[in-house]
């Protein structure tokens, strides 16, 4: 790397005594992941990029809709339809040259989580979906690794630093609330979006920096309409020390020793029918023949919600947000 063009790259940076020449080496010589390319993810990627990074993976299988535009600004309308990871990469690149940026248009998965968090420092969950957050959380937990989690609804989110030396996420949430709302329900406002990441991109850099300031072990709560932000400090959080572990399959995966079980409305079931499935309100009593239960809907979350319910901890429990026809 040329010193000279990494000086007059970072000079606004490393003139802070918070960061140095010194800091600006740790940041260059670290990684990121960042699961979920959307309007948590590409803020945060893009000023991560900036602060000079060396290594950043995103993590997103997700493709580009007109709807995403009024929040996830770093897309434009030529962009409709081409995948997230591979666009933002393209901008992580032509904003910062001088590192590496790596493109995944999958989802995050049982068969690939493991391998994606050791190869990092820091993993930033961006996704806002629950059986991704757990995965992650029973990985970086597994694995020593800091989770920085947010996620935003309305105007209102939060942002924690989990494990390694924080306790874990489900420390703090157990199980996931019964009735949650998304983006795609209850809407979200572009600007308090954007304001979260930023501070997930802060988060990542005070981690890096080892600032005693960092919210490890805490949670920021925010309200951006009503202009209040309040911190609760749950380094004393207890683990849990039961739970059923959700592993998380993609649609090629599935095989016929599978149970399928459909967690969709009876008039979503009816509209678009699954062959090889049950309906999660008709389970049948005897389910020995099969390996894996495989709870599905559209978005994952209702799948994950009846698969928490589940007691029978003999076989193991997976969900799939995919598509299935």
């Amino acid at each position: 790397m040329d010193n000279s063009f990494t000086n007059n790259r970072y000079s606004r940076q490393t003139m802070l005594p918070e960061v140095g020449e010194q800091g600006q080496q740790r940041l260059n010589n670290s990684s990121v992941l960042i699961i979920g390319a959307g309007g948590l993810g590409s803020p945060a990627a893009a000023y991560l990029a900036g602060s000079g990074i060396g290594k950043i993976t995103v993590v997103d299988h997700d493709t580009i809709a007109e709807h995403n535009l009024h929040r996830q600004v770093f897309y434009r309308e030529q962009h409709i339809g081409e995948y997230k990871a591979e666009v933002l990469a393209d901008y992580l690149k032509s904003l910062n040259s001088d590192i590496t940026i790596n493109a995944i248009k999958t989802r995050l998965l049982s068969s690939n989580v493991e391998q994606l968090v050791n190869e990092h420092d820091i993993i930033l969950d961006c996704a806002d979906n629950f059986a991704t957050i757990y995965l992650l959380n029973d990985t970086c937990q597994a694995h020593n690794k800091y989770l920085i989690s947010a996620s935003i609804i309305g105007t209102k989110g939060y942002l924690g630093i989990f494990c390694k030396t924080a306790p874990s996420y489900r420390a703090v949430f157990p199980t996931p609330p019964e009735f949650a709302g998304n983006c795609a329900s209850n809407g979200v406002l572009g600007p308090a979006v954007g304001s979260l990441a930023l501070m997930q991109a802060q988060q990542v850099i005070m981690l890096l920096l080892e600032s005693e300031n960092a919210l490890i072990g805490k949670l920021l709560n925010t309200d951006f309409w009503q202009s209040r932000f309040t911190t609760m400090d749950f380094n004393s959080a207890p683990e849990p020390t039961a739970f059923n572990t959700i592993g998380i399959v993609a649609r090629e995966e599935i095989t016929d020793s599978d149970l399928l079980i459909d967690c969709r409305s009876d008039e979503e079931q009816q509209n678009a029918p699954v062959k090889n499935s049950v309906s999660v309100r008709q389970l049948p009593e005897d389910i020995s023949c099969y390996k894996r239960l495989v709870y599905f809907c559209v978005s994952g979350n209702r799948a994950y919600l009846s698969a928490v319910k589940y007691v029978n901890s003999e076989l193991p429990l997976y969900i799939c947000s995919e598509g299935l026809r």
